[in-house]
């Protein structure tokens, strides 16, 4: 009896060594790597008022990857992405990427969500070794300092939009009186404070007037009465979409007819569908040369394709976001490429280090990486609303700009 215990125990013993010698032979080395896929773990709003930004990443980021496996995937490989709703809550983002790191095992971290759910996971991703590619999220703790596992693509630093805004605004528009009306949220409050801050170091002017409102508000008319009696000659809006589009319609039944000035949170041909006669005359920067609605070869191109991932998507899209999730995805798969077969993460950070003004097409800005920067995107261009279509205006900065001074070696 004793004598079959232990040859069952023996048995037992190798069938267990077996499977994971099994388990290692699937595995190449890295977690989230084998012989067939990449796996990578994604977050953003599905849900709540930032839904918008979630579900455009979501979607243009899932074009990208069938496009990419179509045409082979990466050496072999097959992406494959893991996709979690945060609802735009840090706390949300915190947990989904640690399951992705402790439990899931991924490779590395796709962020396309906005700043104020990816600040959340910062403490925790920082010393990890884990890549975290940021897509849209301008907080400045993304890129400075420099860490070597943190990438920002097609959002620029929120400090560079507000060298951009604040030149804009005082050198083209003219103003002197601007009123600041500005979301509760993260990057509202980063896009906001920046602008100030440059037009004050620059052009030492400071606000006329500032006012703030929550995510999900829908009446702004206490704020824009106020805004309305200070006398402005432009309003600056720093907010998502959904509140924005309100704030602009109530701004002109207000009678608030001053250029209204909105950021790259807000700038979408959404605005124009909800807003339609209220958004004529609105500006705001755009991060690509193009708006989805071109003409450009490459953008019918990547609209045919998304709307046939997408056939029963509602109007204003593909939009703002899905164009930043598509071209970061190439972005990521390009860095995957060039650090070759034997497929590691500080080969892959290596790899993108090596990427100049990089871009899938015109669908995206070239993104350009360094071994002591990680800003991937420094350019805007103003548009404006004209005949009911996002039209670029003719303009360029001359300020050269400060967001690499404290990371130049």
């Amino acid at each position: 009896m004793i004598r079959k215990v232990l040859m069952l125990a023996f048995i037992t013993v190798f069938a267990t060594m077996g499977l994971h010698v099994y388990a290692a032979g699937e595995k190449e080395g890295e977690d989230g790597v084998t012989k067939d896929t990449i796996l990578i773990g994604a977050y953003g709003p599905l849900t709540g008022s930032q839904a918008f930004i979630g579900l455009g990443t979501k979607a243009g980021m899932e074009l990208a990857v069938q496009e990419i496996n179509e045409a082979g995937g990466i050496h072999g490989r097959k992406l494959k992405v893991l996709h979690e709703d945060d609802g735009y809550l840090p706390a949300r983002a915190l947990v989904t990427v640690k399951k992705y790191i402790e439990r899931d095992k991924v490779f590395m971290i796709y962020g396309i969500s906005g700043s104020n759910a990816s600040i959340g996971t910062l403490d925790y991703v920082k010393d990890l070794k884990v890549p975290n590619y940021f897509s849209i999220a301008s907080a400045p703790p993304i890129t400075h300092p420099y860490n070597r596992y943190l990438f920002r693509g097609a959002t620029g630093e929120s400090a560079r939009y507000g060298e951009l805004y604040s030149e804009f605004l005082y050198d083209h528009l003219k103003a002197r009186k601007i009123a600041f009306f500005r979301g509760n949220d993260e990057n509202a409050r980063n896009e906001s404070e920046n602008v100030i801050s440059f037009l004050k170091k620059w052009f030492n002017l400071d606000p006329l007037i500032r006012e703030e409102f929550k995510m999900g508000d829908k009446d702004f008319t206490a704020q824009l009465l106020r805004i309305r009696q200070a006398g402005p000659d432009v309003v600056a809006i720093s907010g998502g979409l959904t509140e924005v589009a309100i704030i602009i319609r109530q701004a002109r039944e207000l009678g608030l007819q001053m250029p209204l000035f909105i950021g790259t949170s807000a700038i979408d041909p959404a605005i124009i569908t909800t807003g339609g006669q209220a958004a004529e005359g609105v500006i705001g920067p755009w991060s690509f040369p193009h708006f989805p609605d071109s003409d450009h070869p490459d953008i019918v191109k990547f609209r045919t394709a998304w709307q046939k991932l997408n056939p029963n998507a509602p109007p204003g899209r593909p939009s703002y976001f899905d164009m930043c999730a598509y071209g970061d995805m190439y972005v990521i798969a390009e860095g995957l490429r060039r650090a070759g077969p034997d497929l590691t993460r500080e080969k892959f950070i290596d790899a993108l280090e090596t990427l100049v003004n990089y871009r899938v097409s015109e669908v995206a800005t070239p993104r350009t990486f360094t071994n002591w920067h990680h800003i991937g995107n420094n350019t805007l261009v103003m548009h404006i609303v004209q005949n009911q279509r996002w039209v670029p205006i003719d303009w360029q900065p001359k300020h050269e700009s400060e967001i690499y001074n404290d990371l130049k070696k």
